[in-house]
């Protein structure tokens, strides 16, 4: 599901108008997903993702349940203002682009557009509550 994909992908936005380099440092949270052609379904969809250096964790929860947590790596073009990356299994994702707004991000690829906030840390109720 790209929801999944596009948890991977953060940016930290400055509020200057001077030239601000990307950052994917922090925790976000998935607010929506917004498709052109095509529905997420009846299911919901809550995913938060933290990045640090040049690895992640991802925790995605389809539904009801427990939520599932992935690790990997990314890359952050600064010049095409673009992020990919791997799972921890070799599985690539992206290039998504990158937009970013104060404290919000938003990724696009394709048809779909995933918004994500900062938010100060995982929540604990979220990262012990996995698979």
């Amino acid at each position: 599901m790209a929801a999944v994909a596009a948890a991977l992908l953060l940016v930290s936005c400055g509020n200057k108008e001077e030239k601000v380099s990307l950052s994917v440092d922090g925790c976000w949270e998935l607010t929506s997903v917004t498709t052109k052609s095509a529905t997420v379904g009846s299911e919901t969809v809550s995913v938060y993702i933290e990045f640090a250096s040049a690895s992640f964790t991802l925790y995605q929860k389809i539904g009801k349940g427990r939520y599932t947590r992935h690790t990997g790596s990314f890359q952050l073009d600064q010049k095409a203002k673009t992020l990919s990356g791997s799972y921890s299994d070799g599985s690539s994702w992206g290039p998504y682009e990158v937009a970013c707004s104060g404290e919000n991000l938003s990724l696009t690829k394709d048809s779909e557009t995933d918004t994500y906030k900062k938010i100060e840390a995982i929540p604990a109720a979220v990262a012990s509550n996995t698979y």
